[in-house]
């Protein structure tokens, strides 16, 4: 079994096409083929169904292309650590994040590691935070920033931020004279929210229910800033996380304001397999942000 057998596999399981395989690793189709056939025969097992009209990948495929995205992420991290050994200070980092993490956490952390490492290429791939723990786990990802502690064996995790929901007002509405407002003056207002069931959103439904008040949503987007968009405009009222709301709030577009007994936060985490499984430039990275969060502390 050869490293570039097993990267032609995936190449072909990913793409399912050997002529897009084929283009992707800059490769013939009859030596892609040719090389999977020897690499089926090695293992005596079909590892792709080439009968329908896209490659599908057979459970004995689906069993090796795990180990296969392993093997290739430990040869290269080998290639990596070798390199910083060498003094030569090239890697690549990869983060997985959500929505909001990637728009309002990870530039300030990125600027400041671009700067320490501009050598090293770091790549950002938005993802669904459920996902994200299996993604690092499997070693797709380096780092992951997820608002829920993974319990998942195998990984560890950093707390980076505690980040409370907040009402946001539009400036012109009348709650936007109040400093405070209860949740029983919230039943008659219309709101807009993400379109995402998420656990804090969760917490929230719970809120008003407890309150006997009802959450009129009347408008469910699929990001964030479409939905400070739509309150700047009077199309409602929204219950964000703080973070992605700042600046809004700072330049006047929203206002924030407070909801007696809401003390509903996300706590978001940056996970990680152990360090003693990270390359440098993923332990550079944590050091980074741990940095960062004891600054904000102090």
């Amino acid at each position: 079994m050869e490293f570039d057998q097993l990267s032609f596999f995936l190449a072909v399981a990913q793409e399912g096409s050997f002529t897009r395989a084929a283009e992707k690793v800059g490769r013939t189709q009859p030596a892609l083929s040719l090389a999977l056939k020897r690499l089926e025969e090695e293992l005596g097992e079909r590892l792709l169904d080439r009968g329908n009209r896209n490659v599908v990948v057979t459970e004995a495929g689906r069993v090796l292309q795990n180990y296969a995205q392993r093997l290739l992420f430990l040869r290269e991290e080998a290639q990596s650590a070798i390199s910083e050994l060498r003094g030569l200070l090239r890697g690549r980092l990869r983060i997985g994040a959500n929505e909001s993490t990637s728009l309002y956490l990870l530039p300030d952390l990125l600027v400041a590691f671009r700067q320490a490492y501009p050598q090293i290429k770091v790549e950002v791939f938005r993802s669904n935070s459920e996902a994200i723990p299996s993604q690092v786990l499997e070693y797709g990802l380096d780092v992951g920033f997820i608002s829920f502690d993974p319990g998942t064996v195998g990984l560890a995790s950093d707390l980076v931020l505690r980040d409370p929901l907040v009402l946001v007002v539009p400036p012109k509405h009348p709650l936007a004279r109040k400093r405070q407002v209860k949740v029983t003056e919230l039943g008659e207002e219309t709101f807009v929210a993400h379109n995402a069931k998420t656990p804090a959103r969760t917490r929230l439904v719970e809120f008003f229910v407890e309150h006997d008040t009802p959450l009129n949503i009347a408008v469910e987007l699929s990001t964030i800033e479409t939905i400070k968009a739509f309150v700047v405009r009077g199309a409602g009222l929204a219950i964000l996380p703080r973070m992605s709301v700042v600046d809004a709030i700072s330049d006047g577009r929203l206002k924030e304001v407070r909801i007696e007994g809401l003390k509903i936060e996300r706590a978001i985490r940056v996970v990680h397999r152990p360090e003693a499984e990270l390359s440098h430039t993923a332990l550079a990275f944590l050091e980074l942000v741990r940095v960062n969060q004891r600054k904000k502390k102090g």
